[in-house]
């Protein structure tokens, strides 16, 4: 089925064929990276989480792209495989098991509707007293 009665149906098999090249970055932008359960309130807000959300999947890409022993090392977290391949999946794996006892989302503040990282107010302070 087709909104465009003009294509043949080889041309909407065809069409619909050229989708599935993308499909698997959604799925891993919903189920791995956590768009499938944004919880902003605004659009504004949606939309920076988004785009930090790709820079971070873009990133993790261009590291599995990376020949450094840094990077394998975080493939490192499967013994049992043999070849302990240096993928994006490994990559993020090994990155959160470094990272998951960070609790961001405690840094939100309510009151001035920010995320203030621990010490962010006194890291603030003694800058503006050093100067």
């Amino acid at each position: 089925m087709s909104t465009d009665a003009k294509l043949t149906p080889e041309q909407i098999i065809e069409a619909y064929g050229e989708r599935w090249s993308i499909e698997s970055m959604f799925n891993q932008l919903k189920l791995s990276w956590g768009l499938k359960e944004a919880w902003q309130q605004t659009r504004q807000t949606l939309h920076r989480w988004v785009h930090l959300t790709l820079v971070g999947y873009g990133l993790i890409q261009l590291l599995g792209y990376l020949d450094d022993q840094t990077v394998r090392q975080l493939c490192c977290h499967s013994p049992w495989r043999k070849d302990n391949p240096t993928t994006a999946g490994q990559i993020r794996k090994g990155l959160l098991l470094i990272f998951h006892h960070v609790p961001v989302r405690q840094w939100w503040n309510r009151k001035c509707r920010k995320f203030e990282p621990p010490n962010w107010r006194e890291s603030e302070q003694d800058a503006a007293i050093s100067v």
